[in-house]
């Protein structure tokens, strides 16, 4: 708890954490309004499905697109106007619409996902480069809030940084996750609220309001720091120890290729670092054979069980609770066997997926969600940051835009087969599968060494379009120049 008091003493990065608990209740605040709206207009299931299919569509189809261009452009830059546009979005849909499924819903319902596929990576990458360095990691000063300290990413391309700089954006990321956890908790409560004592237009203009602060929080923690980071390693000249820049995945060239080429190179960067390929891999399996059968199978279960829809709000807010825990968990892991324990509790989601066969019992069934909430988040937190110390800054937007794609764009056909097994098998079956089939996979993810320490054993070749990585600098900057120049 000291660790995450200490971060939140730096003023920038304390008003990002404010500014994305603020955005989450405007990000409550829209499906709530459809859904009130819809149904006031005796168009539920067509406005409701047609509103969040167009949102999904839009944002599965943009993610990888918006890594690309958050490494071209200050990322900062590309967060506020997200919240800008959906400002205008939503203050539009506030005034003109009548609740009736029409062009306006629908195009505002693209323009959340859009401005969603950008925020989300921007966030990860700004997050870290707001927080200033301690003074025992040995490198060059920035700008802080009152004066000088050294920046969170001194070490770029890839590069080492200490160990107690790498715990501090570990302890970073779980805080931020943590509260944005926590503000999607209490938001969707808080909006369903405003909505029902008001009207569905008062909720849009409060998602407006919402993400206008969140536009102004960002600005004023990310103004100085993330455009600083990014003079010092885009359009680099090529050296010895940064590798190549130009072969579709960052430096100078960038903005010549085009944005699939671009694209792809944050897929390329994710798949050539062995244990993130295996742990992307392991997402899309959890998510499109174990994950979305589940969740379909959960609710068709608990009807079976006659249990009521307050005990299936009860366990998924258990579960919700979880990742708020998990997050905080998250950021104090640490050490060399981080990957090891942060699988091993990504594998206690297993024994949530098993745990509505395994007992009927509703305290069991919360303390099982909870459980497996903390563990799936705790893992999130930890290969964020591991993603972030692998891949060179340059790629960090194609990077996070890639890994949100692999976790993210399976899931509706994850859904769908399991709507498609519920035909053939029984409830029960499906949740067996999912159960066993999570333990197993990350059980055999953790026969890898790499994967064990979430750290490549070897740095990738010079020839593999993926910079060479740095050993740590030390010794004065007179010392490291000339150490530099006999490499």
């Amino acid at each position: 708890m000291r660790t995450y008091l200490q971060l939140l003493g730096h003023r920038r990065f304390a008003a990002l954490c404010f500014g994305q608990a603020v955005s989450l209740l405007g990000d409550a605040l829209f499906p709530i309004v459809v859904v009130v709206s819809a149904a006031q207009a005796g168009t539920p299931a067509e406005t409701i499905g047609a509103a969040f299919a167009a949102r999904f569509l839009a944002l599965g189809g943009v993610v990888l697109f918006s890594g690309a261009v958050l490494d071209r452009i200050n990322p900062v830059v590309a967060a506020v106007c997200a919240d800008g546009t959906r400002v205008a979005a939503l203050v539009a849909l506030a005034v003109f619409w009548d609740g009736n499924l029409d062009p306006l819903v629908l195009a505002v319902a693209v323009v959340i996902g859009l401005c969603e596929a950008v925020s989300e990576p921007a966030l990860l990458v700004i997050a870290p480069r707001i927080l200033p360095r301690g003074p025992e990691s040995g490198s060059r000063p920035a700008e802080s809030d009152g004066g000088t300290a050294p920046h969170a990413d001194a070490v770029s391309d890839g590069g080492t940084a200490s160990d107690a700089d790498e715990e501090r954006v570990t302890a970073a990321y779980g805080l931020f996750e943590g509260m944005r956890n926590l503000s999607g908790i209490f938001g969707s409560t808080l909006a369903a609220g405003l909505v029902a004592v008001f009207s569905p237009s008062a909720g849009a203009f409060a998602a407006a309001v919402a993400f206008g602060l969140s536009a102004a929080a960002t600005r004023w923690a990310g103004g100085r720091f993330a455009a600083a980071s990014r003079d010092d390693t885009v359009g680099e000249a090529p050296t010895p120890e940064t590798g190549r820049e130009a072969d579709g995945e960052g430096g100078a060239d960038a903005g010549q290729e085009s944005l699939l080429r671009s694209a792809l190179g944050g897929l390329a960067v994710l798949w050539r670092i062995r244990w993130l390929r295996r742990v992307q891999l392991l997402a899309v399996i959890h998510v499109l054979f174990a994950v979305g059968p589940w969740m379909v199978a959960l609710p068709v279960l608990v009807i079976e069980r006659q249990h009521t829809a307050t005990v299936y709000a009860l366990v998924l807010g258990s579960f919700a609770a979880g990742t708020v825990a998990g997050a905080f968990l998250g950021g104090r892991i640490r050490g060399r066997h981080r990957g090891l324990v942060s699988l091993a509790l990504l594998a206690l989601f297993g024994l949530t997926a098993l745990s509505p066969v395994l007992t009927g019992s509703v305290p069991m069934l919360m303390a099982a969600f909870l459980i497996g909430g903390v563990g799936q988040q705790a893992f999130d937190v930890v290969k964020m940051a591991g993603l972030r110390r692998e891949v060179p800054e340059r790629l960090h937007g194609r990077a996070f835009s890639a890994d949100f794609f692999f976790s993210f764009a399976s899931l509706p056909l994850g859904q769908l087969l399991g709507a498609v097994l519920l035909r053939f098998v029984e409830a029960e079956a499906i949740m067996l599968w999912a159960g066993g089939l999570v333990i197993a996979t990350t059980v055999l993810a953790m026969a890898g060494k790499d994967v064990r320490e979430f750290r490549s054993g070897q740095p990738p070749a010079p020839d593999d379009g993926v910079p060479e990585q740095r050993e740590p600098r030390t010794g004065t900057p007179a010392e490291q120049d000339e150490n530099a120049g006999t490499r």
